[in-house]
This record gives structure tokens, sequence and C-alpha cells, in this order.
């Protein structure tokens, strides 16, 4: 039977946004910016759960408590869930994994099933983790949250999930991530020794990222006209980074790669506006958040033509596809010389951006929330 959820109620929903503090750069990236869109709203009332001691990274926190367990397989599997109930929630919204035990109705963001899709993305004792536990959490949550039409296809293929059943989500940029002049952006970067031109890729240095291809692509790109373009890798080292340094290593680009690992947004920012190109061959993304923000920096964008990524970037970056070198190349030798075409993908970058808020993704994860409370109360 359908409950009815009175006009004049505030949803009140628990997020368990333990990522945040943990640089889980997308999964926290999501919760952070929910979690202010939720708390614009009047018809949700939203509570994060952290670890204790956490700092919230913006200056308008939401209504916070703090996760105390010291055991991680304790700490979010049950105080979580507990804590939520006591504190008067109506629902607990988690990301991939729900709890096992829950006293009220669970919302589960599971943003991509890469470790389904593709094999030798991950060791084999996680990628059997990831498919037991997210399988499960699939099953028992009253509603499924995810961030592009492709991942939804996915999951209700491997889960046996009815599409009506999954919301899709799609996620927002923030105005922070805009434009600002090369000059400024090189002074920002001026501690880090680039040199004017570069490509950017952006994340962890992990296999989906496809950075091994991308090194080979821009060493055959700079002998074939693209010029003295350095390689930027601003990003975590992850399981089988050593690839990485094989193919710089193979590549001889021990003087034009460059390593920074992780860095702050500001970093970031002025990278993606700095860089000649902004390169994200990867071979498999739920959604692709570091296009959009370099979309909505103005860069000119190369990327994958591949998984969720054209829903993203529509006709406003340069499409490759990921397991092909020659296409890369070739796709690097245009995005960076082909003066006509850049200046028409430095206009329409922004303006793509422009179409996906924080505000839009927080209406439609209320969708998922009144799915979840069997409410069929319009917005």
């Amino acid at each position: 039977m359908t409950v009815m959820v009175p006009v004049s109620h505030r949803i009140r929903v628990a997020l368990d946004a333990h990522v945040v503090g943990r640089r889980k750069t997308g999964n926290e990236t999501y919760i952070v910016n929910l979690a202010q869109a939720l708390m614009r709203r009047d018809d949700v009332d939203p509570t994060v759960y952290v670890d204790a001691g956490t700092e919230w990274p913006t200056d308008c926190p939401p209504v916070r408590r703090d996760l105390r367990a010291r055991a991680p397989y304790f700490r979010v599997p049950v105080e979580l869930p507990f804590r939520a109930k006591r504190d008067g929630a109506e629902l607990l919204h988690v990301q991939y994994v729900a709890p096992p035990l829950a006293r009220l109705p669970v919302v589960t963001a599971i943003h991509d099933v890469s470790f389904e899709d593709v094999h030798g993305l991950f060791s084999r004792s996680t990628a059997v983790r990831l498919k037991l536990t997210v399988r499960l959490s699939a099953k028992r949550s009253a509603a499924i949250i995810t961030i592009s039409e492709f991942t939804r296809s996915r999951i209700s293929h491997h889960y046996g999930i009815d599409p009506a059943k999954i919301v899709v989500t799609p996620l927002g940029v923030e105005p922070f991530w805009h434009p600002i002049c090369t000059e400024d952006a090189m002074r920002g970067l001026s501690g880090l020794g680039l040199p004017a031109r570069f490509v950017l890729t952006v994340g962890n240095l992990h296999p989906r990222k496809n950075i091994p291809r991308l090194i080979r692509a821009l060493a055959r790109a700079r002998a074939e006209g693209a010029g003295d373009l350095h390689l930027v890798l601003a990003g975590q080292r992850a399981w089988k980074a050593a690839a990485v340094d094989a193919a710089v290593e193979e590549a001889d680009g021990r003087g034009w790669v460059h390593e920074l690992g992780y860095v702050s947004v500001e970093t970031l920012r002025a990278l993606n506006s700095a860089a000649h190109v902004v390169a994200y061959p990867s071979k498999y993304e739920g959604f692709g958040l570091p296009v959009l923000e370099a979309l909505a920096c103005g860069a000119v964008v190369l990327a994958a033509d591949a998984t969720a990524i054209p829903e993203v970037a529509g006709d406003a970056a340069v499409l490759v596809d990921p397991d092909d070198d020659g296409a890369v190349t070739k796709g690097l030798l245009r995005a960076a010389t082909d003066e006509s075409l850049r200046s028409r993908l430095r206009l329409a970058g922004p303006l793509r951006a422009a179409a996906f808020t924080w505000d839009a993704c927080a209406q439609r994860t209320l969708e998922a929330y009144r799915l979840a409370l069997g409410s069929d109360r319009s917005s």
C-alpha cells in the first residue's frame, strides 16, 4: 500500500558521509554537494554522519553527528543505522553498501558497477567483495540512486532490479568551477614548475583511467606535430600504478610527464583553466565528474566515447575510442592543433556544464526518497 506523506512534512534523512575527509574524490564530492543542496530545500531535513573529528569542508555545514566506533566494519554497518533510527531519521542514504540490518528504509547510491563489467580493474579480493556486497545492497534497498542512464541499465542488467526502482540523479558542478584567464591560472601554478603547454589528466592512477595508453598516444602526438606538450597527472597513486611508471620509461617521458599526486580544488581549477588539453580517456565511468569540471572551466577536453562519458560531454568534447591507441593519438592532435575546433569547444564547455546542477541532483534524489517511503506526493 502506498503511504501518503503530508505536504507540510519534511523528510528526515540520514546521510552516510563517512568518506568525507578521506580524499575519496568523487564519492566525497558527491555527498558534500548533495548535502548542501538538500539543505537549501524546505521539503527535506538532512543530517550527515561523519567519522569523529572530521571537519566538514564548507562554511555552512549541515546538522552532523559523529560516528565513534573504532572498527570500520562495525561503525558503518551497525552504528550508523542504529544512530540514524535513534535520531529520528525516516530513511538512510548510503553509498554502495547498505547495512545488513536497518530498522528504516535504505536508499543506496551506486555510482558504477565497473567491477561487474570489466575484468582486471580491481584486485581479485576487491572485485569479489564488491560483487557480493553491492549485489546484496541493491536487493535490500527500498530504492537505488545512480548517476547516469548507462549505470542504471547496468545495475538492472546485473542484479535483476526493476528499472523503476532506480532513480537517475546526474551530478552537478559548483559555481566555483568557471574559466579563469591563463595568466592568472599559471600564476596560481607557479610553485609546481610546469611548462606553458601541457595536457592534464585528472584522477587516481588506477587501471581504468587508461593512463599508460594516454602516455603512449601523447608520445606519438608529440612526434607527429603536437609540439612539446607535457603531461600532468593530478591524482593519487592506486592499485597497479607501476604500469604508469613503466609507460613513462617506455616513452622516455621522465622529462615531460609530471606526477603531482592529490591536489586541492583551487589548484585543480587552475590546472583545468591553464591546460592546453584536458584528456580523460577512461575505460569506464559511471558519470565522469572531472570531465564536467573541465568543461565548466572552458577547457578543450578529449574524452572516451564509452560508458557514461558521452552523457556528460555531449558535443562539447572530442570523443575517442579509449581502447584504440591510434584514435587517442589522432584525437590529441586535433584537440591540440585545430584552432577552429578549440575555439568552439572553449565556448561549448561552460554551456554544457551549466545544465548540470546540484540543485537538480537534489530534486531527483528527493524522488528516490519518496519512492523509498512509498509516497506519491508531487514536488
